[in-house]
């Protein structure tokens, strides 16, 4: 969901940028979670980043 949002955000042409934070916030508003660790968003960031071939068009802080 945060990456697709972030597409949505992104200019024509520019790329996407999905941090671990956006991350976080869809699982707090979406799902319901009070607190959501860095290690695992960026985890779960990584694992769609790749699975949905964003490097084409995202750019991201889930590999720092």
């Amino acid at each position: 969901m945060a990456i697709a949002e972030a597409r949505r955000r992104a200019a024509r042409g520019e790329p996407a940028i999905v941090t671990v934070e956006d991350v976080a916030r869809v699982a707090c508003q979406h799902y319901g979670h009070l607190v959501v660790e860095r290690d695992e968003a960026a985890a779960a960031l990584r694992q769609r980043y790749e699975a949905a071939d964003c490097r084409v068009d995202c750019i991201t802080d889930a590999f720092d």
